[in-house]
């Protein structure tokens, strides 16, 4: 299946797979261990608002700080502060050091994510890139189906096991540190992209095209951070059901995206990639409209399920498609500044939804509905005579 990308493209797309067990894994149970604290809604607001933040201020620092260290250089980097970051909200000494880790965390999210995909779309050659990010992505999400699940049932089986409720959830947030035992020996195994000493030039068409980009994904950002770090209490409250049946719908999320990214490619060579990503989004957007009228826990889970799927799925062909209108140096830089302007909105979604939630649980997915309806919009009025 990754054959034809050579072995440096092999090791990343492996390595960042089986991080992304205890990526997923980490955000599917982290409101839960906050609660276990003792922190309510609010509180986490904070926390994810902080780690969000942070990390839109790093997207904007990943590509001149590749330009100073090369892709590979920054990746490590930004492992081992993760790991750090993890590591302090484990072994949580009260709400000053659990701020701290979620800072580091959102450090390592900000320079991560720019340099994975800019690096990769230059091992990668551009014919085959569409068909790359969709494969990492769904071998990635598989991975993250089965650290969901995992998250799901262990802490209930180690409080039936006798542990308390806050060391079990630790124990299980814990796991989330494995994440870099994967990523630091591949990053170090691999070599490096010639960008160092390269400098971006910048000149109006540039910023124009970053722009393009940016917008959308900032009111995605906003939607998203509204809802989506909530979902998993969000099920608890409306439904009263147990982490594992909750776990159990993440799993299936997770699994079928991983399942589906594989078919996408072909859907991509047929009907062009933003008409892939517009009619895509389209869809997910009514379907979270939708979404707080629905009365039975199934019938939920079934649609949460399908608009995730057909929200989530198309972003490697979003972040393929952006990739190829930028050279390698501009790369990281882009790409930091799309997600800059997302993570940004998140974080600040992040804080609404935490206010919105404790109001009402139904109107932050009309909100998150409206603003991906806007973005979705945008996109392809901004983007459709590219389609091919």
């Amino acid at each position: 299946m990754f054959r034809d990308y050579g072995r440096d493209a092999r090791i990343i797309i492996m390595a960042n797979a089986l991080g992304q067990t205890f990526l997923q894994f980490s955000f599917f149970i982290m409101p839960f261990y906050l609660r276990a604290l003792g922190y309510g809604t609010d509180m986490m607001g904070a926390f994810f608002s902080l780690q969000t933040l942070t990390a839109g201020l790093f997207f904007l620092l990943a590509g001149p700080l590749s330009l100073r260290l090369g892709y590979k250089r920054t990746l490590l980097t930004s492992a081992i502060l993760g790991l750090a970051g993890r590591a302090l909200q484990v072994f949580d000494g009260g709400t000053l050091v659990l701020l701290a880790g979620f800072l580091l965390v959102g450090v390592n999210m900000g320079l991560r994510q720019p340099n994975f995909s800019a690096f990769l779309s230059e091992l990668v050659p551009g014919e085959r890139r569409h068909e790359a990010f969709s494969r990492s992505f769904g071998l990635g999400t598989l991975f993250n189906a089965f650290g969901v699940l995992l998250a799901g049932v262990l802490p209930d089986y180690l409080v039936g096991m006798g542990i308390g409720e806050v060391t079990a959830y630790r124990a299980t947030v814990a796991l989330a540190l494995l994440q870099f035992v994967f990523v630091i020996p591949a990053l170090l195994a691999v070599g490096d992209v010639p960008v160092r000493g390269k400098r971006v030039v910048w000149r109006r068409e540039l910023a124009v095209k970053i722009l393009k980009f940016s917008l959308p994904s900032a009111l995605i950002g906003l939607g998203a951070g509204i809802t989506i770090p909530y979902m998993s209490i969000y099920f608890n409250l409306r439904f009263e059901k147990s982490l594992a049946s909750i776990g159990g719908v993440f799993f299936v999320m997770q699994l079928a995206m991983g399942l589906g990214s594989f078919l996408l490619p072909e859907l991509v060579r047929r009907m062009g990639p933003v008409r892939v990503i517009t009619y895509f989004q389209g869809a997910a957007t009514f379907l979270f409209l939708v979404f707080p009228s629905i009365e039975t826990f199934v019938l939920a889970a079934a649609v949460y399920i399908a608009r995730a799927i057909l929200m989530n799925i198309v972003w490697p062909v979003n972040d393929s498609f952006m990739m190829g209108f930028f050279s390698t140096e501009e790369k990281a830089t882009a790409s930091g500044i799309r997600q800059a302007f997302s993570t940004f909105m998140r974080g600040a979604g992040n804080y609404l939804g935490g206010l919105l939630f404790a109001t009402s649980l139904s109107y932050p997915f009309y909100a998150t509905a409206l603003l991906y309806a806007t973005a979705t919009a945008l996109f392809y009025a901004f983007f459709i005579k590219h389609n091919r």
